[in-house]
C-alpha cells in the first residue's frame, strides 16, 4: 500500500491544492514563500498525537471572505446548514492505493467502504471545521450590516478568539466514487494508516557560541524509549535489557558504597537538640535513570588520534547535518518497526537536506535515499520491509537536478484571478506538464539542467542567452541601465537565472518555462543566410534564417529576414517569454547578424567603422568580429572597455523583463494586527 496524492483546502496558501506523490521520494521546489513548509506543517498538526490546533490566521487568505459570507447569511436568517457551507475549513484528504489481494489488508481495511471489486483505493478526509450546534456563538454579538473598515476588524478579532474553542477535527473514510458514502473515523486509526516522520532542515548545527551543541546525542534517548517499548524487536530489546543490568550494576554500587560515604556529610537531627526529633534521621538515596542519562550526560564523540576522542562541534556542519539526517531515519525505522503495523504507510518529510553539504554530497545524498529502506532492513537483524515514502523540499538545483522529471513538484505562488492581493500556491506536476513533450526533448532539458547545474526551479525570472558573449556582458548591460535610469525597476533586485543554450536549442526549453508560468527572456541571434539552408551572409543580403530558435517562434508565419526585422514588440511576446533578436540601430541603418556584430554597430566609433553606407557598415562589422575570440571580447568590454553603448534590441529585452510581471509576494507589505502595524510576507508559508 502506498499514499498516492494529497489534497489540501484552506490552510495558508495552500488554498486549493492536490499534490501527486511518487511511491519512493518526491522532490518539491520552488521560490521562497511559495507553500513548500505549508505542506509539512499541515500534515504535522493533523497526524500529531495531540491533535491539531488552528487558529485565524493559519486559515488561507482567500478563505476569509467566506466567514464575512456567512455572517451575512446568518443575519440573512438563512438555514443554518446552509450558513454552515459557507464557513471555511481546514481539510486534507489522503488518497491510497492498495493491493486488495493480499491476504491480510491490517489497518486499511477499516477504512475500505466501497465494496467494487474494481476499486482499489481508499479516501480519508480529515476537517477542522465548526463543531455542531456552534453557529450562534461563532457569530453572536456580530454588528449587522457590510462588513467593512473597523467592524471588519472586530469581526476577525472576535473569530481570532472563537475559532480555537468552537472549531473540531472530524475524521471519516469516504468512498473515492460516491462522495454520500462515509464513515466516521479516530484520529488515532488514521496515525495507525499513516505514520509520518518530520527531519526539519538543520539551522543550529553551528550554535557552539554558548555551549556545546550534542545533536545527534538527543536522539540515542528517543533510540532506547523504542528498544524498551513491549512490541520492540528482540535485538533491540536485548540491547536495552543490557543497558539496563549495566545500570542496576553501578545503582548497586552506589547504594553500598557513594550512599553510606555521602550520609557521612549529614549532621545527625538529634544533635540539634530539638524535642520530637531524636528518632528521626536523614537518609540519602541517588536513583540513576537511563533516560536522563542519555539526555543528561551521554556524549556522542568521534574517534580521533591517539585515543582523544573529539565533540560534535568538532565535525564540520555538513557531515554533522548528514549524520543527523541518517540517525533520524534510523530511529523513525526503528519506531515503525515497534509500534506500527506492517501494512501501514509511512510518510517522512525531509527539509533541505542540502544545508551545509557541499554539491556533491547533496547529489549524492538524494541519490542515496531511496535505497536507504532496504539497507534499514539489513542493518536490523530480522527487520522488516519498510514501506516507506520521502517527500523531499529543497532549495538546492544539485538536488532538483538528480532526480527525474516525473519526480518534481513545483511550487509556485500566485495571486487570485479575483482578488490580485490574495495569494494562493499552484502544486505543478512536471509528470503531467510534460506529457506532451518529446521523449527527446525531455531528454535534453534534463541533461542540460544537470550539467548546467541550473537553478530554474528556482527564480523569478531567466533569460536564456546565445552564446557566451552575452552570458558575460548581460550583468555589465543590467547595470548600465540601472545606473543610467534609477528609477526604473530594477532587475538586480529581482531573483533571476542566466542559462546559455544557444539557438540550435532555446527552442526546446520553450513548454518547461510556460509550465512553469516563469517570465523569461530569449536573446538569440538572427542568423541571416543566402537562402534556407544556405550560407551565412550580411544581413542586407540574407533572404531566410538558419536560427532555429526563431523559426519555431514564428513558425507558421513568414520567417525571412525582412518579415523577421519587421515584427512588432507584441508579436515578440508570447505568454510570459519575450524573444530579442538583432535589430538596426535606426531606421535605414545596419544590422549585425549576431551579437558582436550588433555590438559593434552599436558603437560605430568605438570600432572606428566609418563607411558610408549601411551595407559597408554591416560587412566591415563582420569582418572584424570574425577576427574576435567571443569570451575575450566579452571579457575586455565588460571588466576593460566599460564606455559603449547597448545594442538596442538587448535594452528593449531588459526593460521588458524587468517592468513586467513582478512577483511581488516577496516584497514586504503591512498588515494591522490589533492596531499595530507590522511589516510581514503575505505568503504566510514560513519558508526562509
Amino acid at each position: 500500500m502506498h499514499l498516492q496524492k494529497i489534497k489540501i483546502r484552506n490552510f495558508r496558501l495552500l488554498a486549493d491544492v492536490e499534490l501527486a506523490l511518487e511511491d519512493e521520494t518526491t522532490v518539491i521546489v520552488g521560490r521562497n514563500n511559495s507553500g513548500k513548509t505549508s505542506l509539512s506543517e499541515v500534515m504535522r498538526r493533523f497526524l500529531s498525537d495531540s491533535g491539531p490546533i488552528f487558529q485565524l490566521e493559519d486559515f488561507s487568505s482567500a478563505a476569509y471572505d467566506g466567514f464575512c459570507l456567512a455572517l451575512t447569511a446568518k443575519q440573512a436568517e438563512r438555514p443554518d446548514d446552509e450558513v454552515r457551507t459557507l464557513i471555511p475549513a481546514i481539510e486534507l484528504a489522503t488518497f491510497f492505493q492498495y493491493d486488495p489481494s493480499q491476504p491480510h489488508l491490517g489497518p486499511v481495511s477499516d477504512f475500505i467502504i466501497n465494496l467494487d471489486p474494481d476499486c482499489n483505493e481508499v479516501l480519508v478526509v480529515t476537517r477542522y471545521e465548526l463543531r455542531d450546534g456552534a453557529i450562534d456563538a461563532l457569530f453572536e454579538d456580530q454588528p449587522c450590516g457590510e462588513l467593512t473598515g473597523a467592524s471588519r476588524r472586530n469581526f476577525f478579532r472576535s473569530l481570532r478568539e472563537r475559532i480555537p474553542i468552537l472549531f473540531a477535527t472530524r475524521v471519516w473514510a469516504q468512498d473515492p466514487r460516491d462522495t454520500t458514502n462515509r464513515k466516521e473515523m479516530s484520529q488515532s486509526a488514521l496515525r495507525n494508516l499513516l505514520t509520518t516522520g518530520f527531519v526539519n532542515a538543520q539551522r543550529g548545527l553551528d550554535d557552539i557560541t554558548s555551549r556545546e551543541t550534542d545533536v545527534l546525542a538527543k536522539i540515542l534517548e528517543g533510540l532506547f524509549a523504542t528498544a524498551s517499548s513491549p512490541s520492540a524487536s528482540t535485538h533491540d530489546k536485548e540491547i536495552a535489557d543490557a543497558l539496563m543490568d549495566a545500570v542496576d550494576d553501578i545503582q548497586t554500587k552506589i547504594d553500598n558504597d557513594f550512599n553510606v560515604e555521602l550520609k557521612k556529610l549529614l549532621p545527625a537531627i538529634r544533635t540539634f537538640g530539638y524535642p520530637g526529633l531524636g528518632g528521626q534521621e536523614l537518609e540519602t538515596e541517588t536513583t540513576l535513570d537511563v533516560k536522563k542519562l542519555l539526555t543528561n550526560y551521554t556524549k556522542v564523540r568521534y574517534a580521533s588520534y591517539g585515543g582523544v576522542s573529539l565533540p560534535e562541534s568538532y565535525n564540520g556542519l555538513g557531515v554533522r547535518n548528514l549524520i543527523f539526517i541518517l540517525f533520524q531515519l534510523v530511529k523513525f525505522y526503528k519506531q515503525f518497526c515497534a509500534t506500527a503495523s506492517p501494512l501501514a504507510t509511512h510518510l517522512i518529510f525531509i527539509e533541505e537536506p542540502e544545508a551545509h553539504l557541499h554539491p556533491q554530497m547533496q547529489e549524492v545524498f538524494i541519490r542515496q535515499l531511496s535505497k536507504i529502506a532496504n539497507q534499514l532492513k539489513t542493518y536490523q537483524s530480522g527487520g522488516i520491509a519498510w514501506p516507506v515514502q520521502f517527500i523531499v523540499s529543497t532549495h538546492s538545483s544539485h538536488v532538483a537536478n538528480q532526480v527525474s522529471f516525473e519526480a518534481i513538484r513545483y511550487f509556485l505562488a500566485t495571486s487570485s484571478d479575483d482578488s490580485p492581493d490574495v495569494w494562493q500556491t499552484k502544486i505543478k506536476d512536471l509528470r503531467e506538464g510534460l506529457r506532451s513533450t518529446p521523449e527527446e526533448h525531455k531528454n535534453f532539458l534534463h541533461q542540460y539542467l544537470t550539467l548546467t547545474r541550473c537553478d530554474l526551479f528556482f527564480a523569478d525570472k531567466a533569460v536564456l542567452v546565445e552564446g557566451t558573449s552575452e552570458r558575460l556582458l548581460l550583468p555589465v548591460i543590467i547595470d548600465k541601465l540601472e545606473e543610467m535610469e534609477p528609477d526604473r525597476l530594477k532587475l538586480s533586485t529581482q531573483y533571476m537565472t542566466i542559462m546559455e543554450v544557444g539557438g540550435a536549442y532555446a527552442h526546446k526549453f520553450f513548454t518547461l518555462l510556460d509550465f512553469l508560468e516563469l517570465r523569461t527572456l530569449i536573446i538569440t541571434d538572427l542568423d541571416s543566410v543566402i537562402a534556407v539552408g544556405g550560407e551565412a551572409c550580411p544581413v542586407h543580403l540574407g533572404t531566410a534564417t538558419s536560427n532555429a530558435c526563431l523559426n519555431n517562434w514564428f513558425s507558421g508565419s513568414d520567417c525571412s529576414i525582412l518579415a523577421l526585422l519587421a515584427k512588432t514588440d507584441a508579436e515578440k511576446v508570447r505568454n510570459r517569454q519575450r524573444i530579442a533578436f538583432q535589430q538596426p540601430e535606426a531606421i535605414g541603418g545596419p544590422c549585425g547578424r549576431t551579437f558582436e556584430d550588433a555590438f559593434m554597430l552599436a558603437n560605430p566609433a568605438l570600432f572606428a567603422i566609418t563607411d558610408d553606407t549601411p551595407h559597408q557598415q554591416e560587412i566591415t562589422a563582420r569582418k572584424l568580429a570574425s577576427k574576435e575570440k567571443k569570451s575575450e571580447f566579452a571579457l575586455k568590454h565588460a571588466i576593460y572597455k566599460k564606455r559603449w553603448t547597448t545594442p538596442s534590441y538587448l535594452l528593449d529585452g531588459i526593460i521588458w523583463l524587468a517592468e513586467s510581471d513582478t512577483p511581488i509576494h516577496d516584497t514586504e507589505v503591512n498588515l494591522t494586527v490589533d492596531e499595530t502595524t507590522v511589516p510581514v510576507s503575505p505568503g504566510g508559508d514560513g519558508d526562509d
